[in-house]
């Protein structure tokens, strides 16, 4: 399953030429043409990757940024692509703050733009391929805990038989110390 991208932008031209390229890639491509409309996507489904503009007329792309990080919080990041024509001394702090991933200057050549998704694709499937290996390491480290249970408790039934039956002091010291090793 290819990942999900979204991409908000008010500038229609570049919302077509951009979903036309990457459903060309193979990517699942969703467009909104402001913030409002990209905020009521992100709150109905999750998306690998967010392609943002700075500059639009309903709220700005930090503002937007702030909305969907808060959105988020707790719960897996979308991956942040920024893309604007406007330069700004504080508008890239204000993104390093908020966790943005990239940062493209308009106009950019779609090569240029082609290469930042599919390194940013490539972090998502590393972030994900870890996601699942550290699920599948936690579910064998519970299995792992409740077959030393079930030991244990194997262990310490046999060592009472033995020492029941043994009844001597040395059994009976060598008994505590192996139980107290277990516990």
């Amino acid at each position: 399953m290819k990942e999900k991208i979204l991409v908000i932008d008010d500038d229609k031209t570049l919302l077509k030429t951009l979903d036309k390229l990457l459903n060309k890639e193979g990517y699942q491509v969703s467009t909104a043409n402001s913030s409002l409309d990209g905020i009521d996507k992100v709150k109905g489904g999750f998306f690998d990757i967010i392609i943002l503009d700075i500059r639009m007329p309903d709220m700005d792309g930090i503002t937007l940024l702030k909305e969907i990080r808060e959105l988020q919080k707790g719960m897996l990041e979308s991956i942040v692509i920024i893309v604007t024509g406007y330069a700004s001394e504080d508008v890239p702090i204000k993104a390093i703050k908020l966790k943005v991933d990239d940062y493209i200057m308009k106009p950019f050549e779609l090569d240029e733009f082609l290469h930042s998704v599919e390194k940013n694709i490539e972090i998502c499937r590393l972030r994900n391929e870890k996601r699942k290996y550290l699920s599948e390491l936690e579910e064998k480290n519970r299995e792992l805990e409740r077959s030393r249970g079930k030991y244990k408790n194997l262990v310490n039934s046999l060592i009472r038989v033995a020492w029941l039956r043994a009844g001597s002091e040395e059994v009976e010291k060598e008994v505590k110390r192996i139980l107290k090793t277990i516990k």
